[in-house]
């Protein structure tokens, strides 16, 4: 329990900021949070001695997100969720023109496949190596460097990011 308690700690925030961005839905980022702790304390008995615990919380984390994804198929909140997010250092025009950037990105971001949306937010929003970024989705190295290649190609020829880029 210890342990469980300790990994809560740690690791809360980053676990359900994956799952938020993921989602785009707040509330199913907090199922999807407690559940990987859950996950994680039931089979913490078959994790190697010294692991590297976060990228295995993340690996969780993205899993059940991606399964949500999958079952549901709602319809999507993602702008009210993104642009919702905590602001930092920000005044004025700057916050207003900044909050703008967010939304256009967020809806160019919305419409990436899950394939090319999950490792841009795991490497530019959470801000995990390459590597880390294909331990937690379980792929080569080279596959993700490819998906954010092609993810960075989609989104340099959408017009809305280039439009909000040359106004600011």
């Amino acid at each position: 329990m210890e342990m469980l308690e300790r990994w809560v700690r740690e690791h809360q925030a980053v676990v359900y900021r994956a799952a938020c961005l993921i989602l785009r839905d707040r509330r199913a980022a907090e199922d999807v949070a407690q559940e990987t702790f859950l996950r994680a304390a039931r089979a913490a008995d078959r994790l190697d001695p010294g692991a590297v615990i976060r990228p295995w919380l993340y690996r969780i984390a993205v899993n059940l997100s991606l399964d949500r994804l999958r079952s549901q198929r709602r319809e999507r909140r993602a702008l009210d969720q993104l642009a919702a997010l905590p602001e930092s250092g920000h005044r004025g025009d700057e916050l207003f023109e900044h909050r703008m950037r967010r939304v256009v990105v967020a809806e160019a971001l919305e419409r990436l496949p899950d394939r090319l949306r999950v490792p841009v937010i795991l490497r530019y929003y959470l801000d995990l190596s390459e590597e880390d970024i294909a331990r937690v989705l379980g792929i080569r190295r080279g596959t993700v460097k490819s998906r954010l290649h092609a993810a960075r190609s989609v989104l340099a020829g959408d017009e809305s990011i280039v439009s909000v880029g040359q106004a600011g």
